[in-house]
């Protein structure tokens, strides 16, 4: 597992511009057949890669939260992206989920989860290395395609903006893996996070846990505690403070987030049920 601490890819007004016309033009929220927004994303990678591990995202009018458009995925604006290819694997399309979105002191946030399945050969690997590229994304490997066969890389990223503009994007963790890692029982791993910047107060907590884990506590400095609780499988996202959700693609854990109330800063955090 790799953090990526101080990664950060701004975009400018104009790349913002392009790929909310992309999304709101291939998007039909609700709706859209799941192979046609594919085919119109493979057209569409160069602009795409400025949202890297998250899906396409639209600013709500007026009030500075995240809502997040599943691309490619079944056109739901909250379900985690499904696979397009005829036997469950298409190497050169992620799925992405999305954690958690909100909205602090008129900045939206939001946490997303990108899986790339594992290729079974190198030419499957070739044609998955320039897919991330697109992205915007490096996976973990000494530089030749082939260290990618036969293993599964996936991507966290955190994205803020506010009504009208956003900000950026950070990657928190990310890795390329023959075994995704598989907490059990109250183990957890934690990569807190500024909640709008590259450097910054640690504000925002995303984590992974066991998927047997049922809460989470993250303590605060000031002496509070946010409490996230499990979600259930596929259920539709509202804007939280906290949540663990399970993650297409990734099987064998569970991904939590937690904002902090106020103006205090990350201290811990741990599995209480």
């Amino acid at each position: 597992m790799r953090s990526a601490d101080g990664s950060e890819y701004d975009m400018t007004k104009d790349e913002i511009a392009l790929l909310l016309a992309d999304a709101a033009h291939e998007v039909e929220i609700g709706g859209a057949p799941v192979h046609a927004v594919v085919r119109a994303g493979r057209r569409r990678r160069a602009r795409r890669r400025v949202a890297t591990a998250v899906t396409a995202v639209a600013l709500s009018g007026g009030t500075g939260a995240l809502a997040v458009v599943g691309l490619p995925g079944s056109g739901d604006s909250v379900s985690p992206a499904k696979s397009a290819s005829a036997d469950g694997r298409l190497v050169y399309e992620p799925e992405i989920s999305e954690v958690a979105f909100g909205t602090h002191g008129g900045v939206g946030w939001g946490v997303t989860v990108q899986v790339w399945p594992a290729p079974r050969d190198r030419a499957e690997a070739v044609v998955q290395t320039k897919a991330m590229k697109d992205w915007g994304l490096t996976p973990v490997t000494s530089g030749s395609p082939s260290d990618l066969v036969g293993k599964t890389s996936y991507f966290v990223s955190r994205l803020s903006g506010s009504s009208g503009d956003v900000t950026g994007r950070r990657l928190v963790t990310f890795d390329s893996a023959r075994e995704l890692p598989r907490p059990e029982g109250t183990d957890i791993r934690v990569f807190p996070q500024p909640l709008t910047q590259d450097d910054g107060p640690l504000r925002l907590v995303v984590g992974m846990v066991a998927t047997t884990a049922k809460q989470v506590t993250c303590h605060w400095k000031d002496g509070s505690t946010t409490r996230a609780g499990l979600a259930p499988q596929n259920s539709a996202l509202h804007s939280t403070d906290a949540v663990i959700r399970p993650v297409r693609g990734y099987p064998t854990a569970n991904w939590f987030v937690c904002l902090a109330p106020g103006s205090t800063t990350y201290k811990s955090a741990q599995v209480t049920k």
